[in-house]
């Protein structure tokens, strides 16, 4: 359980730095990054109550954020598809990917934890 809190603070910290610097300044801030930084504070909130409640957070924290990436995935796909076309689409196609990939991994993780407490 220790290694998956420290991949979701991890996580959420460079969700919540890249937020803030993407959009640091804009007046968009608070329509723009609050989903993003909502699931960075999932993934804290998780870390935290997991040594309390168990993986269940862990559960949800992740499940967040794999829905997140799946739709900017798609979104990104689309821009990249039918245009207009990003100028760093691919980049943000690859990052995508592998953010999903890692809330996929750590939810399987999360139910291989909760299973072993019972």
């Amino acid at each position: 359980m220790r290694s998956l809190n420290r991949l979701a603070c991890l996580v959420a910290a460079i969700i919540a730095a890249g937020e803030l610097a993407r959009f640091w300044g804009d007046p968009r801030f608070i329509p723009m990054a609050l989903d993003e930084l909502a699931v960075a504070a999932a993934l804290i909130w998780a870390a935290w109550r997991s040594r309390r409640d168990g993986p269940v957070w862990h559960l949800v924290a992740w499940g967040a954020l794999a829905g997140l990436s799946l739709v900017l995935l798609a979104e990104t796909a689309d821009h990249q598809l039918h245009g207009p076309v990003k100028e760093a689409g691919a980049i943000y196609l690859a990052v995508l990917g592998l953010m999903l990939a890692l809330a996929l991994w750590a939810i399987a993780r999360a139910v291989r934890l909760g299973r072993g407490r019972r």
